[in-house]
């Protein structure tokens, strides 16, 4: 309901000297990422749950911070980290490399019998795609020992200070180990000023061990060449000794069934990999959104969740509704969002379409995780954004009750605000071996339904509040 225009400026006012004068909700909202408790868990129906929105459930070994913190015989897993210690180490195999990686490389990887990328494989001799925990360092291993590619070892890995992603080879193939950062043969795949990892939406990877060949709506499920083939590698029978660093879970696979990873509550792999690569990726995105044009991003936060209804058909769409986000008139719904990202440096063709390789087929943005794609992740951070600086959105937020705002956990979160801060941890602020020991207790089944646990219950007091904002000047 819009309020009138003395009313509404009366109320923001008072919003606003609550939030000065107390500190109270922004400033206790600027330590949401450190972690308040760890409760050893509430018991719902057998099912481990949090206590509240910031409950880790078990103590983390760096109080105040939830970075990844491997221990001190095991590497930093970035670039200049593994090249350390391989000068330290004095390796000159990607073999030996590989026996000093941490629990989260261990257990999170796929194989991969046709590729895409530089390198060979097949079903014999799969590549080893290593996604870890948070998916912000990835790395493509080859087995087959004719491939060319052999001895080198490609690394993508997230910049969390810029937002960018660095594409690097560390090659093993000569008398000492050589690394050639920022290789520019990676452009073509992945993309440049919004580069981004490569690989397959939900439902549907390619060429990848566990994607269902068979016509139905199971994506996720071992075809019989697969499973025999994983079995082979877990029973020590793989052919090549690549295979040996890799933990698998204790349970047996089956035709049909999903391998799920080892040391996780949930485990689905394939989805898993999505979740992992979609938030370190939405994440990129959204730090590069901030820092390329700052001003333009804090005047246009408010126009941004409003496209972003827009995209979901959630608001009646006009060629004046167009004008006021300042597009031009003829702006469809599904593409005010895009145009507005567009025009603070994201461009979503090239940074969102990750099933697809960048110069070489057409874009795809609608690249899924299973219940939400990489607009809604992008949303919820400008969302929560939001509510740490705006008092209204705040109390918007923290004013629409939930019954059940984490599945299956009724009392995690009472509020929006509450599933808001949840989300936010345990998809972008939880990291590395943090995120393994969290998720090994409990894993929030719904973390990647974005839209329907946070946006829709308050779209009609949050877009009645944020369609009076003026729109900027158009560039």
């Amino acid at each position: 309901m819009n309020l009138p225009a003395a009313e509404k400026s009366n109320r923001l006012l008072w919003l606003l000297l609550v939030g000065f004068f107390c500190g109270g909700v922004l400033a206790a909202d600027r330590q949401d990422h450190m972690p308040r408790d760890a409760s050893g868990g509430v018991n719902v129906r057998g099912v481990l749950c949090p206590a509240g929105p910031a409950d880790t459930i078990i103590a983390l070994d760096a109080p105040g911070s939830l970075a990844e913190s491997p221990g001190a015989d095991l590497p930093q897993m970035t670039v200049d980290g593994l090249w350390e210690l391989i000068h330290s180490r004095d390796i000159n195999d990607i073999g030996q490399l590989l026996q000093y990686f941490p629990d989260d490389y261990r257990n999170s990887f796929s194989l991969v019998e046709h590729t895409r990328a530089t390198g060979q494989s097949n079903l014999i001799y799969p590549r080893i795609v290593l996604f870890g925990a948070d998916g912000h360092f990835l790395l493509n291993i080859g087995t087959k020992p004719d491939d060319p590619k052999y001895d080198l070892l490609d690394v993508a890995q997230l910049h969390e200070e810029s937002g960018r992603w660095e594409f690097s080879v560390f090659d093993f193939s000569g008398e000492a180990p050589r690394l050639r950062r920022d290789d520019s043969s990676c452009v073509e795949c992945h993309g440049s000023e919004n580069s981004r990892p490569v690989w397959g939406s939900n439902m549907n990877w390619p060429g990848v061990f566990g994607d269902n060949i068979a016509a139905g709506p199971q994506g996720e499920a071992l075809d019989t060449r697969h499973l025999e083939q994983m079995q082979a590698i877990i029973a020590g029978e793989g052919k090549s000794p690549r295979f040996d660093f890799l933990d698998w879970r204790d349970e047996p696979l089956r035709r049909g069934g999903k391998r799920r990873i080892a040391r996780h509550a949930f485990g689905a792999e394939l989805i898993l990999s999505n979740i992992a690569m979609g938030s370190a990726t939405a994440r990129g995105a959204f730090l590069r959104l901030r820092s390329t044009k700052p001003s333009l991003y804090r005047q246009l936060k408010h126009r941004l969740i409003y496209s972003y209804f827009a995209r979901k058909g959630h608001v009646p769409w006009s060629n004046a509704r167009a004008r006021a986000l300042g597009l031009p008139a003829d702006t469809r719904a599904e593409q005010a969002m895009d145009l507005l990202l567009a025009r603070l440096g994201l461009d979503t063709a090239e940074a969102f379409s990750l099933a697809t390789l960048h110069h070489r087929e057409p874009p795809r943005r609608t690249w899924s995780m299973g219940r939400g794609d990489l607009h809604d992740l992008l949303a919820l951070q400008i969302l929560d954004d939001l509510r740490r600086e705006d008092p209204a959105v705040a109390e918007i937020l923290a004013g629409r009750r939930v019954e059940e705002g984490v599945l299956g956990c009724p009392d995690t979160a009472k509020n929006i605000a509450d599933v808001v801060q949840f989300k936010m941890l345990h998809l972008f602020q939880l990291r590395g071996h943090h995120r393994l020991l969290v998720h090994e207790q409990f894993y929030p089944l719904d973390l990647e339904d974005v839209y329907t646990r946070v946006f829709l219950p308050v779209a009609h007091p949050l877009l009645a509040y944020i369609s009076d904002f003026p729109a900027p000047a158009a560039p």
